[in-house]
């Protein structure tokens, strides 16, 4: 079944794959509005403006958060807006209803429909409001699925809600609500506690219907409007791969459709001169089979007849050898979702084998159709220690391409692949440490495992808090923690692809000379110093967050996030530059062996990026070739780096185990000390965080509102250039094959 297109936004935040032109929109101050819409070509763009219905009274408070989420959607969707043909729209469910019954149908009293008049009777021709649309739309669409609906098996319901019928559970936000839904019941739908009318949420709509009146909007307000609506069912259906929409007039429809590689519209079609494609999508988006919805199939769940709550569910996946293997979803552990649509739409499934008991996690992903499988980096990767461990791999489990007409390629479009990985439970994000040795031996053992991928021929360029798991209880040296996720991982060899790629990465663990390369017209590779960088930022987000397990430190959290809040990736490295610089007090917990190895650690770093910023300062006497050339030979001069810093951790962990000692040797009844290293941490598999507030392995929540764009950081806020540490940094030598660091 044919369905979307895309838009040239690529993913969003925090996590971002940057774009040279997206570096530089970030510094526009405005932005050109461009419509065009009688244009005759399949694309064209327009601008957002935040446009309230013409018979809607704003609340204040309300539509200023209403104007931030939307702001948001935009920022993720982007300005570019894909108009696919009149033609292929005809062609969508071609085969969902036959010609026989279309016409029986339209010629009956029933349908309300005048063929002589080619018009549906019961639509006003010159509506003033909205509202007198609503009753009229909602009756039209349940006549058809009614009547033309394929019938539904037993457990499975479709039945046509007008919201402005219902009672609103949160009156005031009743504006990025949906006008109508097809209220559904069957293994994906569940009754949950978002509801937005009563006993209507975004868990259990097959689809959504907004109603609007001619002329009263432009293409990109739809998009983005609807867009949020897709977002909240990408949420509450997690085996979702694609969602659509439809927008009805007094006289037109257009289908909306998202999916990873973005989004697409129809054109407007008029209802009354073509009343079968009117039919057509009503009965696509009201189907009772969940293929034809968008849904993934091979995830079923069983319902809670009483509370028609998801009790138990199964995913089904097929190995190598064409073996299918069937796993019980763990429904206590909800499943970790980014919460966006455009981009991997990263599903993690906790799971047990169906036979065997054995816990795993599945995780879908939509890769690139031009980047390499992470399959085949995951086969790179096994029996390494400290890397995660793959069990079986499925491709090609669907693609963005065969939702779009034959030959898509505009906007920008670029197809997704679905693939599904089975790999080893762990622990949970390193984050959930309970002692002090627990986290730096997990820090330790993910950084071997990275050097262990680089000699392996792959670098990760993702290392991050959530990309960094505690091993199972009592594991041994080695697999105390575990680096994950390889969706962004490269081969080593790929100079072109390295140097393409530019700015990969989780925004608050990059390194500074990641986003610095942007001002560079020739920006060089990606390189096992930006990630041991990346590294180090861990541990910041470790030894200066936290004031003890499970305890933040507020402002110290508020001054790490800064750079997520810029969208400018150069003013963002402008405050990384400035921590770097700065003296930081590590918290009292972790103990004097914590402060020296971020002393020491950040004595490498600082090092590393001061010599990176001289080179990419160097623009009067190098040409942009010679700079990249030169920022590429210090990977060269630094093999050994890995071993420099995995000794201060094993240096910190023996400190750490003499101090546990004498603080247990010697106990007194005030003891302040850090936790012992002996305290186990609770048994409980985990993969990263989930977006959502309900999942228990979540961190605190990002902030609602959008990325802003980067403003000029006032001299009075970033950290002195003079602030230096009190002992002289040792400077990074091409002819020296050791970093000293300061101790």
């Amino acid at each position: 079944m044919p369905c979307s297109a895309r838009n040239s936004r690529q993913e969003a935040q925090t996590r971002i794959h940057w774009t040279r032109a997206r570096a530089k929109a970030a510094r526009a101050t405005e932005r050109e509005q461009v419509m065009n819409p009688n244009a005759t070509t399949a694309i064209h763009s327009s601008s957002f403006t935040a446009r309230s219905r013409p018979d809607s009274e704003e609340d204040p408070i309300a539509g200023h958060h209403m104007r931030k989420l939307k702001a948001e959607i935009g920022l993720e969707l982007g300005e570019e807006v894909t108009v696919v043909s009149e033609e292929w729209t005809r062609s969508l469910y071609a085969n969902i209803v036959t010609e026989t019954a279309l016409d029986a149908y339209l010629a009956s009293a029933t349908s309300g429909y005048q063929e002589d008049q080619k018009r549906w009777t019961r639509l006003t021709t010159r509506p003033t409001e909205e509202s007198e649309l609503y009753g009229p739309v909602a009756g039209i669409i349940s006549d058809v699925v009614s009547h033309l609906g394929e019938p539904c098996r037993e457990g499975v319901t479709r039945q046509v809600v007008n919201s402005h019928t219902s009672t609103f559970k949160q009156p005031k936000y009743k504006d990025i609500c949906p006008d109508l839904c097809i209220k559904a019941t069957g293994p994906s739908f569940e009754r949950g506690s978002s509801d937005y009318i009563e006993g209507v949420g975004y868990s259990n709509v097959a689809s959504l219907i907004d109603v609007h009146l001619d002329g009263h909007f432009d293409d990109l307000d739809q998009a983005i409007q609807m867009g949020f609506y897709s977002r909240q069912i990408y949420l509450r259906q997690p085996n979702r791969n694609f969602v659509r929409s439809l927008v009805v007039t007094e006289n037109s429809v257009r289908m909306l459709h998202y999916d990873r590689s973005g989004f697409y519209l129809t054109p407007f079609i008029n209802i009354h001169h073509n009343p079968r494609t009117f039919i057509r999508l009503i009965l696509g988006l009201s189907s009772p089979n969940e293929t034809t919805l968008g849904f993934d199939t091979s995830i079923q769940w069983e319902l809670d007849p009483a509370t028609g709550a998801k009790v138990a569910g199964t995913i089904e996946t097929t190995d190598s050898t064409g073996q299918s293997n069937v796993y019980d979803l763990n429904m206590d552990r909800p499943p970790f979702s980014r919460g966006h649509i455009l981009g991997r739409g990263t599903i993690c499934w906790h799971a047990t084998h169906h036979t065997t008991g054995a816990e795993v996690v599945i995780k879908d992903a939509w890769r690139p159709a031009s980047k390499v499988s992470e399959c085949d980096l995951l086969n790179a990767a096994q029996g390494l220690d400290g890397v995660v461990q793959m069990i079986s791999f499925q491709d090609q489990c669907a693609e963005t391409r065969a939702y779009r007409p034959p030959g898509f390629v505009l906007g920008g479009f670029e197809s997704r692949i679905k693939s599904r990985t089975v790999m080893r439970s762990y622990g949970k994000s390193i984050q959930y440490f309970t002692s002090r040795y627990q986290a730096i031996s997990a820090l330790r053992d993910a950084l071997a495992g990275h050097r262990s991928l680089r000699a392996a021929g792959i670098l990760h360029r993702d290392v991050s808090l959530q990309n960094i798991l505690l091993g199972l209880p009592d594991a041994p040296p080695g697999v105390r923690g575990i680096l994950i996720d390889l969706d962004m991982a490269c081969w080593t060899w790929d100079l072109s692809r390295l140097r393409a790629e530019t700015g990969l990465g989780t925004r608050r663990f990059q390194s500074v000379a990641v986003l610095q390369n942007f001002e560079l017209k020739l920006p060089p590779r990606h390189d096992h110093l930006d990630d041991l960088e990346s590294f180090f930022h861990v541990l910041c987000n470790l030894v200066l967050l936290f004031e003890g397990p499970g305890v933040r430190a507020k402002e110290m959290d508020q001054w790490l996030a800064k750079c997520e809040t810029l969208e400018d990736p150069t003013q963002a490295g402008l405050i990384k530059a400035g921590f770097l610089i700065r003296s930081w007090p590590v918290a009292p917990w972790w103990g004097e062996a914590c402060r020296k190895l971020f002393r020491s650690f950040k004595a490498i770093v600082n090092n590393i990026a001061g010599e990176k910023h001289s080179i990419q300062q160097g623009t009067e006497s190098m040409t942009p070739e010679e700079q990249r050339d030169a920022l590429e030979a210090m990977v060269e001069d630094t093999e050994d780096i890995y071993d420099k810093v995995i000794e201060l951790f094993d240096d910190a962990l023996a400190a750490i185990e003499k101090e546990d000692e004498t603080l247990n040797s010697t106990p007194t009844e005030n003891s302040a000390g850090p936790v012992v290293a002996s305290e186990k941490p609770k048994t409980i598999a985990s993969l990263k965080r989930l977006s959502t507030d309900e999942h228990p392995d979540a961190p605190p929540p990002k902030r609602l509102s959008p990325p802003l764009i980067a403003h000029a950081a006032s001299p009075e806020k970033l950290p002195s250039p003079e602030v230096r540490p009190q002992a002289p940094l040792p400077r990074l030598r091409r002819s020296e094959r050791s970093i000293h660091p300061v101790v």
